[in-house]
């Protein structure tokens, strides 16, 4: 089966769909993603269980297809499965799809039914991401700076109201990385931070930024997806939540732990209660 995933989203958006792509995969389909590049290019990638095609959102295909022309660098697919409101996109995939289905995607993720179901295909848990042979190599540039077991910190996100404290990200860091370096991962909109006793990274491909934090002994950030990444490439992961809820928006892998204070404030957060937490989780391997 060939199948065409698509959504517009930011990163965090596009990493949720890793199970889709994956139960995919894993019942015999080739899966083409139509999504917008940067943070598509995520889940692209010679494993079994990722998109083997990235299609830029940001090019030509898109305004096509919600203008009901033919769009034949798409190729053909037997089902599409469009995560879009757009009645306009749901009705030009027709031309390249025997069958569309729609998924609102302001629903939860995960809600049921969705279009795994509606194609009947068991659900898949994906594995942590691994990266190419490329990409190793890219990684290894990174880690030979930075101590074994490091600890990571991504302090931004899509909204100034979901961030903690850039002080207490950096205090946190201080403390647990007990005077090592350690990784402050930055993308535009921290372009100027610094900090003491950091490696900085900036704006980092994502796939590159995934296999340096699948290496870190701990990663913190906020509701972000930074720390959707991270999740996804099996670092142990402390994600911060205020005003968004973890019960929907967890990242999902299999060490992450979630903080958030029963006021939904990003400043209620203590400093002492993150460190409690990272210990708890690096200590349990």
């Amino acid at each position: 089966m060939r199948a065409l995933v698509v959504r517009a989203g930011a990163l965090g958006d596009l990493i949720l769909l890793r199970p889709v792509v994956a139960s995919l995969r894993a019942a015999g389909a080739s899966v083409t993603l139509l999504a917008p590049e940067r943070p598509g290019s995520a889940l692209v990638g010679p494993g079994a269980e990722e998109a083997q095609r990235l299609i830029s959102w940001d090019g030509p295909v898109v305004t096509k297809l919600m203008a009901g022309e033919p769009a034949a660098e798409l190729g053909d697919y037997e089902v599409a499965l469009c995560y879009s409101r757009s009645a306009e996109l749901a009705r030009g995939l027709e031309s390249v799809s025997g069958r569309v289905i729609v998924h609102d995607p302001r629903q939860k993720p995960y809600d049921r039914p969705d279009p795994l179901d509606v194609l009947g295909i068991p659900r898949v848990e994906p594995s942590p991401m691994r990266p190419t042979a490329e990409e190793h190599g890219q990684a290894g540039a990174w880690l030979d700076r930075l101590p074994r077991g490091f600890v990571a910190v991504h302090p931004g996100s899509g909204s100034a109201r979901k961030n903690w404290p850039f002080e207490r990200f950096i205090e946190t860091a201080r403390v647990l990385s007990a005077d090592h370096l350690w990784l402050l991962s930055l993308g535009p909109a921290e372009a100027d931070a610094r900090a003491d006793g950091a490696i900085v990274a900036r704006d980092l491909p994502p796939r590159l930024l995934g296999a340096v934090l699948a290496q870190a002994g701990l990663y913190l950030g906020n509701d972000s997806g930074v720390s959707h990444l991270a999740a996804a490439w099996g670092a142990p992961t402390i994600a911060l939540f205020g005003p968004t809820d973890p019960a929907v928006w967890s990242p999902r892998g299999p060490r992450v732990r979630t903080l958030r204070e029963p006021d939904e404030a990003m400043t209620s957060i203590r400093v002492e209660d993150v460190v409690a937490c990272a210990r708890r989780l690096m200590a349990a391997g």
